[in-house]
């Protein structure tokens, strides 16, 4: 009886290593092949093309979550905050700029995906000179994308820029003004809003073309969409990850641009079109 006991024992034993063994020896994969679930941020005007990426990351076996906001900095709160893993939407030097105002190290990782053109926007005038003194102007209301706006209005010679005051340009720093300007500050992916209100509005052509509004039929544009990309942001340290890796494969991929065009038919552009 003694020795049945024993043996029995002692088999009860073996099998409680090996399964031990055997659950290291998963959790081991686990950790060697990454996660396969994660969550993406974006907001309605890029979600068909973030909705893209997510069914063809299907075939290779993950499941990315896309999770809309309805703000544009939303996405990248929730990012720093842990919320999500990672977003697609804002520009690189709006996310700089983000990080040195919160305190976080979100980074955009290479290759860039894509971005959109800047432009002025009329429905009342057919060029920058038909814009009439004491006339009305949408701007967005963030530091870079206000600077870029700036910056547009002084290229077509409708306002002359002084001496910056602080890190961007505002409307403060407006040295000249001839025509009595006025600005409307709104959020970035407001300003299509009042296309049809104010004597031009300066917007990205997804956020036109999102409103319903030809993303071609600007005035006037600031060419500068090259320093301007647009991709996957992560927080500083999972840039590496497999999940990443297979991301941005996909977003490289000639079927992925295919569909890209598609959906945005030229309101956005793939970044490597851009550094050609």
């Amino acid at each position: 009886m003694k020795k049945t006991i024993r043996i029995t024992l002692l088999l009860g034993a073996v099998l409680a290593l090996g399964a031990f063994l055997a659950g290291c020896g998963e959790s081991g994969k686990e950790e060697e092949e990454g996660k396969t679930s994660f969550q993406i941020g974006c907001m309605p005007l890029n979600e068909p093309a973030v909705q893209a990426i997510s069914d063809m990351l299907k075939e290779k076996g993950y499941d990315m979550e896309v999770v809309v906001f309805d703000g544009n900095n939303l996405p990248a709160i929730a990012l720093k905050d842990g919320s999500i893993d990672g977003l697609m939407l804002n520009h690189l030097p709006w996310i700089k700029t983000f990080n040195a105002q919160n305190g976080s190290e979100l980074v955009m990782v290479k290759p860039y995906m894509y971005a959109s053109i800047f432009g002025l926007y009329s429905s009342k005038h057919d060029s920058v000179a038909d814009i009439p003194n004491g006339g009305t102007i949408t701007i967005s209301n963030d530091p870079d994308n206000m600077q870029r706006s700036l910056k547009l209005l002084e290229k077509v010679g409708l306002i002359k820029l002084g001496e910056k005051k602080g890190e961007f340009y505002t409307t403060l720093d407006i040295a000249e003004n001839k025509k009595n300007l006025k600005f409307s500050e709104v959020e970035t992916t407001a300003t299509a809003a009042s296309y049809k209100d104010v004597d031009a509005t300066i917007a990205f052509s997804s956020v036109m073309k999102n409103a319903g509004i030809d993303a071609f039929s600007y005035i006037a544009d600031d060419g500068q969409s090259v320093n301007y990309p647009t991709g996957l942001v992560v927080n500083k340290g999972t840039e590496g990850e497999t999940w990443v890796k297979a991301v941005l494969e996909v977003t490289q991929s000639a079927e992925f641009k295919k569909k890209f065009d598609e959906i945005f038919q030229g309101a956005y552009v793939m970044y490597s079109e851009l550094e050609k």
